[in-house]
């Protein structure tokens, strides 16, 4: 027998050289692959049936091959649910965490491990050979035994457009998906077809109606007039009949979920990348809090969730939609939703007092809660309109570390900063900072199920001056509130209060962000507060699929790190999701 034959006396490697060819991927061999004849070696007992020999080893197979982390393998197989069922799982029943913790897996195949270590090698060796998507990496093949020299921009870029490429093929089968859209029991279009249009739409950053225009155009271009699409198919009207047909919550409910999905794609890398104190991608730390405007600029009657703007905006009027992100290098992710302006969509009834169209404290209160469901949050920072009594009732209540800007209100805070070099400690020096602490400063104000002037304290950090600061007048010092254990008595006191105030600025990339939300939704002019919240949700969406593709290419390509700027632009990226839309039509 030849040394090349030697390479394939196993029987489970003579199967991959016979079924392995050019179009070959992992769905294709793990429907062939017969596995049977290794069963006897699982350690695991018979009657452990929810986690059978078959998927789990193939599963443990597919994980070597293409070197992911074992415990990945739920939340891979999670957006994957054709692979998983060719595993021999049930999509909706997959294996833990837990199960999949390298001590158990090794424990579990540790009679096996030559066999799966010696055919991942011979997989990736003939998918190479022959040119098939499997257990192939071409930056770490390329790299691998020639140069710790990093890879050139233009090797960079040409596997960040194939790698790119395949991360949105994925997230088309798992994103729009999970969307869903009212339409008629016997229309002849399907849900995708909708959601397809408002992509368009978010991409084009058009109407409905001219989105309909280009879907057509797309969906038949070489039009037959009795085609039944153009008899019955979905218009721009139809869509914004089908945003009408959806009520406020049902629309948060479906965007909020298509966020989760979108973000717990890539949570599991997040967590595997970043260092044991959360300190590279901050995950585990960090959220921001923010209210978001979007002008409006139509007739007010009889719309009542039209707020008024702020005094720096250039318009009176504006919508409103708060959002949580979670903050961090190359993290910035968007993962919860919701629009603010009626006392039909707040609880307004737990609190003392007038009604008002929300408070702010049920906001973060709901922001939170969706927050929570993804990381352990460890720091909050918010906006300056969370500078209230009842934001901070509820995050002290939570445990949670946070920094807000303060309101420079006329006999407090205001007269504070006028007095700044008065009150401050410190000098400007290299090895000190001059700042003004307060501590246990009262707030009074609303606080849900309690009196309307409940009194809650908090810590207050007045900052000097900063060319950079747009949100004070210029020469203005910078108030904050913060929980913090912050002093001015000496200098190492001041230096690490103003090193931990000013991580603040970590949220600036959200407050520019919102610019590229923006970019990313439809255009209207519609008074329905369903058709501009749909919108703006779905914006969001689209936003958050900028920076996972960017995030996953990086990762697949063997070249992730830290990095404050996406190397993929969000102009590159809507090029490349409206050409993979077409293909869903």
């Amino acid at each position: 027998m030849s040394e090349t034959d030697d390479r394939y006396q196993l029987a489970l490697t003579r199967q991959v050289d016979e079924l392995i060819e050019a179009e070959s991927d992992w769905i294709t061999l793990a429907n062939e692959l017969d596995v049977d004849r290794y069963k006897h070696q699982d350690t695991c007992p018979e009657w452990t049936s929810s986690t059978p020999f078959r998927p789990m080893f193939l599963a443990y197979l597919w994980a070597t091959v293409e070197d992911h982390p074992l415990t990945s393998i739920p939340g891979r197989l999670e957006d994957r649910p054709k692979l998983a069922q060719a595993f021999g799982f049930d999509p909706d029943n997959l294996p833990s965490e837990s199960t999949c913790k390298p001590v158990r897996l090794e424990g579990r195949f540790e009679n096996l491990q030559s066999v799966v270590e010696s055919t991942a090698d011979d997989i990736q060796s003939i998918a190479i050979e022959r040119g098939a998507p499997i257990g192939c990496d071409l930056l770490k093949q390329q790299h691998k035994d020639t140069t710790d020299d990093p890879p050139s921009n233009r090797t960079v870029q040409r596997l960040l457009r194939k790698k790119g490429r395949d991360v949105l093929e994925e997230l088309k089968r798992s994103i729009i998906p999970s969307l869903s859209i009212p339409r008629p029991d016997d229309a002849i279009y399907d849900e995708e077809e909708l959601l397809v249009l408002e992509s368009i739409a978010a991409i084009k950053q058009s109407a409905a109606n001219d989105a309909g225009i280009i879907h057509g155009d797309l969906k038949n271009p070489d039009p037959d007039l009795d085609d039944a699409f153009y008899e019955d198919g979905p218009s721009g009207e139809t869509l914004l009949e089908s945003m009408k047909n959806m009520s406020v919550d049902q629309i948060s409910t479906v965007m909020n979920f298509a966020l989760r999905k979108s973000y717990t794609r890539v949570k599991t890398r997040l967590n595997e990348l970043e260092h044991e104190n959360g300190s590279r991608f901050g995950i585990r730390a960090k959220v921001a809090l923010d209210i978001t405007y979007v002008a409006y600029y139509g007739d007010r009657d009889e719309v009542v969730w039209v707020q008024g703007a702020p005094e720096d905006k250039g318009y009176r009027w504006c919508h409103k939609f708060a959002t949580a992100v979670i903050v961090g290098d190359n993290s910035h992710y968007i993962v919860g939703v919701c629009p603010l302006g009626s006392t039909d969509y707040a609880d307004t009834d737990a609190y003392a007092g007038d009604e008002k169209s929300y408070y702010v404290g049920d906001v973060a209160r709901r922001l939170l809660s969706i927050a929570e469901k993804y990381v352990n949050i460890r720091m909050v920072y918010a906006d300056r309109e969370f500078h209230a009594a009842d934001v901070i009732y509820t995050l002290e209540n939570k445990d949670l570390k946070y920094v807000i800007p303060a309101v420079k209100d006329q006999h407090r805070i205001g007269p504070m900063c006028n007095r700044f070099d008065q009150l401050k400690s410190g000098y400007n020096e290299e090895n000190d900072t001059a700042l003004y602490v307060k501590n246990d400063f009262p707030i009074h104000g609303p606080v849900k199920h309690d009196v309307s002037n409940t009194k809650v304290y908090t810590n207050i950090v007045v900052l000097p001056p900063d060319e950079d600061d747009d949100a004070n007048e210029e020469g203005s010092p910078q108030p904050f509130i913060t929980n913090l254990e912050v002093s001015d008595e000496v200098a190492l006191d001041r230096r690490w209060a103003r090193k931990e105030i000013e991580q603040y600025s970590d949220r600036a990339a959200i407050e520019n962000s919102y610019s590229s939300v923006k970019k990313c939704a439809a255009w209207t002019t519609s008074k329905e507060i369903e058709v501009r919240w749909f919108h703006f949700a779905f914006g969001c969406i689209i936003y958050n699929l900028w920076l996972l593709v960017d995030f996953l290419a990086q990762e697949r390509i063997g070249v992730i790190e830290t990095r404050k700027k996406p190397r993929i632009t969000l102009s590159r990226f809507l090029e490349w999701l409206g050409e993979e839309l077409i293909t869903l039509i």
